[in-house]
């Protein structure tokens, strides 16, 4: 059963924090430049950032002092939670209120019974009054929000293109709804203030610090609004990864990043993943091509190890591929032990399914190891060009992750070698 968490949204100055009780202070952050700020019109997706070279200043790792009796926290992090017109239209009740609830009933268990469960909510919920729409200027209705909170989501991150659909005006409105909701909320922030304060998640004494970044936004921001979506840029993240040390003993770096609906990395993936493994960042959940890509350890130049998955997929969605139907999620204990940093064990995926028949009706997320041949010849995709079958649906995972991330059930050995 998931226990209860504390969200700190404080900064910590010269803490090397240990899984034990601490005395919290604030600290002021500079305003960044303003070429890390969003562009004023709409971007080209694949466009990647200038790479530099790799900071000169060393990332220091301390030894912790922690509980004598290992603490183990177990994670779960779903991709793009891809709103369309359909899955809305879908849950709208007969009162005029929505109910989301019934299309996550199939993976509820999982994301219920992590510690600590995470998404990235790809569509905006600015309200009501923005009306709901599709593709490509999305608004979602914010009882999303709270059924992702009931669900069990913990951290819910905003940094992603779609953020400014509604314009910074909806950005600002929805950041009044989402402080209401009792998650840790990342991405998208009121100001520079707002922004430069680390999201600090604490379980069982543990401290944990979320990022969170976007290649750029569909929508420039108003130059009258103080809302800000950080781009990757190496000065910010450098910046908050030496503040996240600062505060926490374990960092999380959410990427919105990597070309759409390709298995393979650009540029851009390639050179931050290996910047964040070298500033001693412990996970990185990527997400954005909508399609499931690779799963690796990077070397950090300080002897570390990072845990990178570049793409996550997408979670429930109603796009027009057998690709895109095939998400998974990040699976994996971060392990607190005495006079250790934490570090990962049991680093894997869950694979899950969005499912629809023709229409785009009848759309809900399944675990991937649910679909039957069955459901598979009812989906929706047999009539966009593709042949949707068990096997077909195995492959857009097995074709792109290593086996040692694999669930049993995809393994070439089903898992037998390890019982």
């Amino acid at each position: 059963m998931k226990k209860t968490l504390i969200a700190l949204l404080l900064i910590f100055i010269f803490l090397f924090s240990a899984c034990t009780d601490s005395t919290p202070v604030t600290t002021d952050t500079a305003t960044p430049d303003s070429d890390s700020l969003v562009s004023d019109e709409i971007t080209n997706d694949d466009t990647a950032q200038d790479v530099t070279d790799e900071p000169e200043s060393e990332t220091e790792q301390p030894v912790l002092s922690v509980p004598k009796e290992p603490v183990v926290i177990s994670f779960v992090g779903m991709g793009d939670n891809l709103i369309h017109s359909p899955i809305f239209k879908q849950s709208l009740l007969s009162n005029g209120k929505y109910d989301f609830l019934p299309k996550y009933e199939n993976v509820k268990s999982v994301i219920k019974n992590a510690d600590i469960s995470f998404i990235n909510q790809e569509t905006p919920m600015c309200g009501e009054s923005y009306g709901y729409h599709n593709y490509p200027q999305f608004n979602t209705p914010q009882q999303m929000g709270l059924d992702l909170v009931t669900l069990g989501f913990d951290v819910i991150c905003f940094a992603n293109n779609h953020i400014l659909d509604q314009r910074s005006k909806g950005l600002e409105d929805m950041l009044k709804f989402t402080s209401t909701l009792g998650a840790v909320t990342l991405g998208a922030y009121e100001n520079e203030d707002d922004a430069s304060q680390i999201r600090v998640l604490e379980y069982e004494g543990i401290k944990i610090s979320f990022l969170a970044y976007t290649y750029g936004t569909n929508i420039k921001p108003s130059s009258s609004s103080e809302t800000v979506v950080p781009l990757i840029d190496e000065d910010r993240i450098t910046r908050d990864v030496k503040k996240a040390h600062e505060v926490s003993d374990f960092i999380i770096a959410s990427m919105h990043w990597g070309k759409e609906d390709r298995s393979y990395l650009n540029d851009q993936q390639t050179y931050y993943s290996q910047l964040l493994a070298d500033l001693g960042v412990d996970v990185i959940l990527g997400h954005h091509p909508h399609v499931v890509q690779p799963i690796e350890w990077i070397n950090g130049k300080n002897g570390n190890k990072t845990l990178c998955y570049y793409s996550l997929g997408n979670g429930i969605n109603n796009q027009d591929r057998l690709r895109n139907m095939v998400g998974i999620m990040a699976s994996f204990d971060i392990v607190c032990e005495e006079n250790k940093r934490p570090y990962v064990e049991n680093a894997g995926c869950i694979p899950t399914f969005s499912y629809q028949t023709p229409g785009y009706k009848n759309t809900s997320l399944y675990l991937l190891s649910d679909l039957t041949d069955s459901m598979a010849k009812k989906h929706h995709c047999n009539n966009k060009g593709d042949t949707v079958t068990v096997k077909n649906a195995y492959k857009q995972v097995t074709d792109v992750i290593q086996e040692e991330f694999l669930p049993d059930y995809l393994k070439e050995d089903g898992g037998k070698q390890n019982g």
